[in-house]
């Protein structure tokens, strides 16, 4: 990852910036939304922390090495709404295609599934015009390239 900085460092006019967006470290939440409220929350199975971590850790090695100044930081929160729990799930498919690790993978088939049934009770319960979010928190910088 630090290797596709250097590149983008390079290949940046002195004026430009690089935008960098990335989940944040902590497990996105499952949660059923009903009436402005949330009565159903749990954290999103099969986390891939590693990966975050590395994005994080390329990020500090740039700025520590002096191939980019932060101009401006922060934090927000990317949601997906889905009608019903299937409409996620398909969406939890799409998003999971590309891991490379079946083990992982099928792991997480497992998990999903019954994060799936759980979210289904919680829809159920929660009544009609209840929905069903995909909670994460993602962090942005806006990057300047020293020269």
């Amino acid at each position: 990852m630090v290797h596709a900085l250097e590149e983008i460092h390079r290949l940046l006019r002195p004026d430009g910036s690089l935008i960098d967006i990335h989940p944040c470290l902590e497990a996105p939440l499952l949660e059923i939304h009903q009436g402005g409220r949330i009565t159903f929350a749990e954290p999103v199975p099969a986390h891939d922390f590693e990966d975050k971590q590395q994005a994080e850790n390329a990020l500090k090695q740039a700025i520590q090495r002096r191939l980019f100044v932060v101009e401006r930081a922060d934090v927000f929160d990317f949601l997906v709404y889905a009608s019903s729990a299937a409409e996620l799930r398909d969406f939890l498919v799409e998003q999971s295609a590309f891991e490379d690790n079946d083990e992982a993978t099928g792991k997480w088939e497992v998990e999903r599934a019954e994060l799936a049934k759980r979210t289904e009770e919680a829809m159920r319960a929660a009544g009609k015009g209840a929905e069903v979010v995909f909670h994460e928190c993602a962090r942005i910088t806006l990057l300047r390239p020293v020269h």
